[in-house]
């Protein structure tokens, strides 16, 4: 494995009032400028070749006692530079390049702030070496930007959701002055291929980031304040939400980092689909052993409700949600090679070591849907549920990201792993990177996904081509597509009643990218198997397609209009690409192939009325190689995807 490491600069006994740092990127193209006063405190500017994007913006913790982190005279600086090559436990690339410059500057009140400069973004943190135990009253995390972006503004009701479509305002001062979001939120500089893009990433016994308007201009960060009385704290079928608060955001130990503050900068598009620094930027795996993490695809009977078409099928429906019916799926899940089939919520114990092992004798894997409170709170339900023979666990139901609930988190991973289980978080908080830290975490909801075609119109196609660009930016989602219920956007309808299937918005072969364009490393079907089953050809793609990948590629993109990337797993290439509402062609340029290569590629893609009738696709099998450009037209709300390979036909 490759790595470098150069210490370049050892600085002491700084000016006693004022000091100015600065650290590159290794392309030297970001630039931030840290200004430091005894009095004033810590600032920071960024900017990306001669263009400015952020003006002088204040950084601090602020404690119970008085004291300023981050205010005070400084008495080092270490520089350095790392090149990595970082092998990758599994996700959207195998290896990645761990490539920065850092500057640690160490403060006379025992503390250091570390800033890191990569060449897709800057970011920095606090760390502590303080005596016992302090109190975190609030943080300064301002973000004074430099011209006047619109922005892409998740915002949110209250302090408990985090799956919010964008409320996309023209300036930072059409920001509802009263509101607040959740993150990643992301600012488009006018009259400039400018992206910056604000998350934060290695969060734990700390409270997730909120951003808020901050005067024209500017935002800053929120957090919310540690719990102090929460509703029904005996019931373990209960959120526990917060009724009382204290007036500070942490009680936590004096000797620690804190959570990276993220600001991903690009000058192209398509470059956000790739980037990887809320990864970099975790903590490590703090497992030796990974062999028994099996990323895949999973049956699924809760989003159509258990509903079943056909002669030769059990008792269906929710009403008949039971051994007999599970094990229904589990024969799909075999038959189509799926790892994985998913009890959502209405599973009884009584039965689930029966079907466990059923399940096991035809190497299919069962998860089991339950409350975050159950998870957390009764120390032998995963005991148990291991003991019966269950290997995943779907948490739901966080809502939550004070201090408290994010320790759930890694609480919850660490003692799955102890378990060798697997999980992944559903109705939980925007994530940080646990990820890398903790890889038997599969998947995390905080998206507007499949299920809200039940009760809204947030989930569609002018949606599915902003998040990859902003959510996917934070780690892999809980998105559950493959419904094959496909319908205009005229004539779409959420519903939310027993027994009737919601349908999707957007065409049968957007539904289908999905499965290459979001990141998801356990990947749902939530159609029913008779429906899938109507549709051999795409069936056999949903059993082949993988969920993780040795290299990720993006191809073409514009935020909220299109994108197309490109994932190679072994020595076949998959492409997805999608549109908004918009009719477009869109061109493969198959560069990216090795030179000299003959392949075949399978194409499925939007039928020539799909505008109209979005059940309406075309598949097509032709030859390309690297001097290859596919044109393929898209209907309103459309998609295609493109399984390249040596041995298609």
């Amino acid at each position: 494995m490759k790595h470098t490491l150069f210490t370049l600069l050892l600085v002491g006994s700084l000016s006693a009032h004022a000091a100015d740092h600065t650290v590159t990127s290794p392309n030297g193209q970001l630039t931030m400028k840290l200004s430091i006063d005894k009095y004033a405190g810590t600032t920071y500017t960024l900017q990306h070749g001669n263009t400015v994007l952020l003006n002088p913006s204040a950084i601090a913790l602020r404690l119970d006692d008085g004291r300023v982190i981050g205010r005070g005279m400084t008495s080092g600086v270490v520089e350095t530079r790392r090149a990595t090559s970082l092998p990758v436990t599994f996700g959207k690339n195998a290896v990645l390049e761990d490539n920065y410059s850092e500057l640690i500057i160490t403060y006379q009140g025992n503390y250091d702030l570390v800033v890191r400069a990569y060449n897709e973004g800057v970011a920095y943190r606090f760390v502590t070496h303080l005596a016992g135990d302090i109190i975190i009253r609030d943080e300064d995390a301002v973000f004074n930007f430099a011209g006047n972006p619109s922005v892409y503004y998740p915002q949110s009701p209250d302090l408990r959701n985090f799956e919010k479509t964008y409320v996309i305002c023209k300036t930072i001062k059409d920001i509802n002055p009263a509101s607040f979001s959740v993150g990643p939120i992301l600012f488009a500089y006018p009259n400039t291929p400018y992206k910056l893009v604000i998350t934060e990433a290695d969060t734990y016994d700390y409270p997730g980031l909120y951003i808020e308007p901050n005067g024209e201009n500017s935002v800053k960060g929120m957090w919310a304040s540690v719990p102090k009385i929460v509703e029904a704290p005996e019931n373990t079928y209960s959120n526990h939400l917060p009724i009382v608060r204290y007036n500070y955001i942490a009680n936590t130990s004096g000797t620690r980092t804190f959570p990276w503050r993220v600001l991903v900068v690009s000058d192209d598009d398509k470059s956000l689909l790739n980037n990887n620094l809320v990864y970099l930027l975790a903590e490590p795996s703090r497992l030796t052993d990974t062999s028994w993490i099996i990323p895949g695809k999973t049956a699924w009977e809760w989003w159509h409700k258990a509903m079943l078409d056909g002669a030769d099928v059990p008792p269906y429906g929710n009403d008949n949600l039971g051994l007999n019916l599970y094990k229904y799926y589990v024969d799909f899940a075999s038959k189509n090679k799926l790892e994985y089939m998913t009890l959502d919520a209405g599973w009884k114990e009584s039965y689930i070591q029966e079907l466990c092992d059923y399940a096991a004798s035809k190497n299919v894997k069962i998860f089991v849907w339950t409350w975050a409170s159950m998870a957390v709170e009764d120390p032998a339900f995963l005991p148990r549920m291991k003991e019966k023979g269950v290997y995943g666990v779907k948490i739901d139901f966080f809502e939550r990201n004070d201090q408290i609930a994010m320790t759930w988190g890694h609480s919850l991973a660490q003692r799955l792993a102890d378990l060798k289980m697997v999980a992944l978080y559903h109705g939980c908080p925007v994530p940080t990177g646990l990820n890398r830290t903790y890889p038997n975490i599969l998947n995390f909801e905080a998206v507007r996904g499949a299920e809200c075609n039940f009760w809204d119109r947030g989930s569609n196609p002018e949606y599915h081509v902003q998040f990859p660009f902003i959510r996917l930016l934070a780690g892999p989602v809980d998105y559950t597509p493959g419904s094959f219920r496909n319908t205009t956007k005229e004539a779409f309808k959420p519903i939310d009643k027993p027994n009737i299937i919601p349908s999707t918005m957007g065409t049968r072969a957007h539904e289908l990218a999905m499965y290459i364009v979001f990141d998801h490393w356990l990947a749902y079907l939530c159609d029913a198997p008779t429906e899938y089953e109507k549709h051999p050809e795409l069936l056999k793609f949903l059993s082949a397609v993988p969920t993780v990948w040795d290299k990720t590629l993006p191809l073409d993109a514009q935020l909220g209009e299109y994108l197309v990337t490109a994932k190679q797993k072994g020595k076949d290439w998959y492409v997805g690409g999608m549109t908004n509402w918009t009719v477009r062609t869109l061109t493969v340029d198959c560069s990216f192939l090795p030179k000299g290569k003959k392949y075949s590629a399978i194409i499925y893609k939007d039928g020539t009325n799909a505008s109209a009738e979005p059940t309406e696709y075309v598949i097509e099998t032709i030859k390309v190689d690297s001097k290859s450009k596919i044109k393929v037209n898209l209907a309103a709300g459309g998609g295609f995807v493109a399984h390249i390979a040596t041995n298609v036909l």
